[in-house]
């Protein structure tokens, strides 16, 4: 696996690329990070954008395929990523997420809904106060993350349940006028490692969903 720090270099269409990341959102850093993977029919990369301290999109890139600019457009710093991990092992982590779940309704038909909104359609129909129905959706956050089937299956547990950072409603639109939302957690914690090789196998696939546009990318470090 490769992870890339890519930046946008000065050019004639910086300010365009800008715009269109404006204007667009998740979609258009999607479509501009696939340039990097030209061979690339089928996507293989995820990523994480974050704003530098300039207020310049930066976007850390987890592929298989070593990106490769055509043009002036990118800056990419690249490295190799093999973690080597072993069972117990304790990660600090960040984790921008899109957590869902599968809910049943009269008709008996499965539907996928985000698992915050959610949380909030269920405690607004109470008619609780706002400060109540935030309480709910930050506890159907954890619960989300806290599945220990799910965790299990990322071969990696919870000693305590991760701080809950931005919380982010996101509409783009395809090229043929599909149009796109979903909803992106930040978590920020500790795990430990219990199965490194499910684990890394996982992480290189990416956790939850959206991973195409910007969720799925966990980054951390030895703690």
């Amino acid at each position: 696996m490769f992870l890339s720090k890519v930046t946008l270099s000065p050019s004639r269409r910086m300010a365009e690329i800008l715009l269109k990341l404006n204007q667009n959102g998740a979609y258009s850093s999607h479509q501009l990070l696939w340039q990097l993977f030209s061979s690339e029919k089928k996507r293989q990369f995820i990523y994480r954008q974050e704003l530098s301290p300039n207020g310049l999109p930066v976007f850390f890139v987890l592929s298989q395929e070593q990106p490769d600019p055509q043009d002036d457009v990118f800056k990419v710093q690249v490295k190799t990523f093999e973690p080597k991990l072993s069972a117990g092992q304790r990660l600090v982590f960040k984790l921008r997420a899109n957590p869902t779940i599968c809910v049943t309704d009269e008709q008996g038909r499965r539907k996928r809904h985000d698992v915050l909104m959610h949380a909030k359609k269920q405690q607004g129909r109470k008619g609780w106060a706002e400060d109540e129905v935030k309480r709910h959706m930050d506890l159907a956050a954890h619960e989300w993350i806290a599945n220990e089937q799910r965790l299990e299956s990322w071969g990696i547990s919870l000693e305590s349940l991760p701080d809950i950072g931005a919380y982010t409603q996101h509409r783009s639109q395809k090229k043929k006028g599909q149009q796109i939302q979903f909803s992106s957690v930040d978590y920020q914690g500790v795990v430990t490692v219990a199965n490194p090789s499910v684990f890394l196998s996982q992480y290189a696939r990416g956790f939850g969903r959206a991973k195409a546009l910007g969720c799925g990318l966990m980054l951390i470090r030895p703690l």
